[in-house]
């Protein structure tokens, strides 16, 4: 008989792409996942999942290179964010259709915050994709997203790690994006398509990307990038006090940046070493 548990899957950008490795260990460990909450790209791979598209999902992100990362970037002048958010989202169309929430395999709950009303709004019905949408706009990045005369952003804005939105007495995993502790080594990934960076990505990433050689010059992204984490780290923290899990599957914070889609393999195989290790260790409910 297969174990059944419930799983909350964290905001945190491409670090993400390691709750796709902790679903698969659960799966090869005869476990059933029996509900999914999540925010940001935490609702991405859960939709994922509940669609039944995990794998084609999956061998789409690796096969992601910096060039193709920054093609799915369509950048926008004015508004309330530098790009749009379309392009990832039509190109996710083509591994899965959209399909009403309600109808997906198993039952899901996908967090975005309503920014003009400083509250949450919870998916667990209607367009996959328009709540995907909605939970994914980063603030200042990602444009808002339009919903019942609102505009709705960032699920992780108010609650990076939604545990609270679970509701099943069986065991909880909870895969937290943010944790501050690191033991990875962040590695510097080539290109496969080309040796050297083109100019266009060498100015993302002096945007996007922390200075590492002077700390105190900050870029304006870098500056949100680390005002979100610190309040990200400490919103997670404090639901995990409030709602303590069976096991927390914590990715260092350190292990890559938000917009390193192309590291795909690296977090995979992250996601996979800790939640073994996690599943290891029944008692010691807090994995590092």
């Amino acid at each position: 008989m297969n174990k059944k548990i419930s799983l909350t899957l964290s905001s945190g950008g491409a670090r993400g792409l390691a709750h796709i490795g902790v679903i698969e260990v659960l799966l090869e460990n005869n476990y059933e996942i029996e509900q999914i909450s999540g925010s940001s790209i935490g609702s991405v791979v859960a939709s994922m999942y509940a669609s039944g598209a995990l794998i084609e999902f999956k061998n789409w992100v690796l096969s992601l290179d910096k060039l193709k990362v920054f093609s799915l970037m369509d950048f926008t002048i004015g508004g309330h964010g530098v790009m749009k958010g379309d392009k990832v989202f039509n190109k996710l169309k083509t591994i899965v259709d959209d399909q009403n929430i309600e109808d997906l395999k198993i039952p899901i709950k996908i967090i975005a915050t309503d920014a003009v009303n400083g509250k949450e709004i919870v998916f667990s019905k209607g367009s996959m994709y328009g709540a995907m949408r909605a939970s994914c706009s980063i603030p200042g990045l990602v444009k808002p997203f339009v919903y019942n005369n609102t505009q709705l952003v960032d699920g992780g804005v108010l609650n990076p790690l939604p545990i609270n939105h679970l509701c099943s007495p069986t065991q909880i995993l909870s895969v937290n994006l943010n944790e501050t502790k690191t033991n990875i080594k962040n590695e510097k990934t080539k290109s496969t398509t080309q040796s050297s960076e083109n100019s266009y990505f060498k100015v993302l990433k002096e945007y996007f990307y922390f200075n590492k050689t002077n700390t105190k010059r900050l870029s304006f992204f870098d500056l949100t990038y680390k005002s979100i984490h610190l309040m990200q780290n400490k919103l997670a923290n404090e639901m995990l006090l409030r709602y303590p899990a069976d096991f927390v599957v914590n990715i260092p914070f350190d292990s890559c940046y938000p917009l390193e889609f192309y590291k795909a393999k690296k977090m995979i195989k992250i996601g996979r070493d800790i939640c073994a290790e996690a599943l290891k260790n029944p008692t010691n409910k807090v994995i590092v």
